[in-house]
């Protein structure tokens, strides 16, 4: 919804490296996938609406981005779900999910995203979709859980100093943003935007992940985005690419903040390659 969190130029792609040669019109969905069953999982802390889908033996998880409910990846998990066990879900006071009061840092969200998982009876390791915050989301996870994660694939993911670094080096970006929170969030948006950091100070960034991953990043910027804060969020590229482990950085031709929705294809691809490495 918001396009906030997004960051070595990196090359621009059809999509090209790590043997993604691949012709969008060539990988549309050969079959459609069978619709999902939506569920409610009782939490301790939390009332989470979810929805699984397919079959396979590698889960695939999918995190949405602040302001976004699951229904963000419908391009994508029809073509995942043919060959993998798919959940996508709504965070607390997204879509169908109740409100919390429960803490809305990375770690509480990482450690809550966990219960569901086992609470559906999905049984690890995942390969872990993750879109802006939703996207350091799953790398916490990743971080937190190792033995739990396959494999991660980030798209456009908000770096965890993005925020800091964007009132000094984006300052203008910095204002609007503020105002936006003030004006335009709702509970659950602002008490992530305002958590997004916490936790992270004990979490370990020194070294990079020790599992396959990608990291998918837009090519195209909006009007008000140009300038100091694209030039922030292209420095951190490389950043994430250092975090993650990801052999490249893998710009994706003509796609904005929404690559799933823009190109699902490559999404769906990068999830294969990654299920291929397991």
């Amino acid at each position: 919804m918001h396009h906030l969190f997004v960051g070595h130029p990196a090359r621009t792609i059809l999509l090209g490296s790590a043997g993604l040669l691949l012709s969008a019109c060539s990988l549309m969905p050969s079959k459609p996938a069978a619709p999902g069953v939506p569920a409610t999982a009782a939490l301790p802390d939390a009332t989470i609406a979810y929805t699984l889908a397919g079959h396979g033996a590698v889960p695939v998880v999918f995190q949405s981005a602040m302001g976004d409910g699951k229904d963000v990846w419908a391009k994508v998990v029809p073509e995942v779900a043919q060959q993998h066990r798919v959940l996508v879900y709504d965070r607390p006071g997204y879509g169908d999910s109740q409100k919390t009061s429960t803490p809305r840092d990375p770690c509480t969200i990482a450690a809550q995203q966990r219960a569901l998982l086992a609470q559906a009876g999905l049984k690890p390791p995942y390969v872990l979709v993750g879109h802006g915050l939703g996207g350091l989301y799953q790398y916490v996870y990743a971080r937190l859980y190792p033995q739990d994660v396959a494999g991660l694939v980030l798209l456009d993911p908000t770096h965890p100093q993005q925020w800091s670094r964007m009132q000094t080096e984006a300052s203008t970006y910095a204002m609007l943003l503020k105002t936006r929170r003030k004006l335009m969030f709702n509970s659950a948006e602002s008490a992530e935007f305002d958590a997004q950091a916490q936790c992270l100070q004990h979490v370990d960034m020194a070294s990079p992940l020790r599992i396959p991953a990608m990291l998918l990043v837009r090519d195209k910027f909006g009007i008000e985005e140009t300038g100091s804060f694209e030039n922030l969020v292209r420095a951190q590229e490389k950043d994430w690419q250092r975090l993650s482990g990801a052999p490249a950085i893998e710009r994706i031709t003509g796609t904005g903040y929404y690559i799933q929705k823009d190109n699902p294809v490559i999404v769906n691809e990068a999830v294969k390659m990654l299920t291929r490495k397991k």
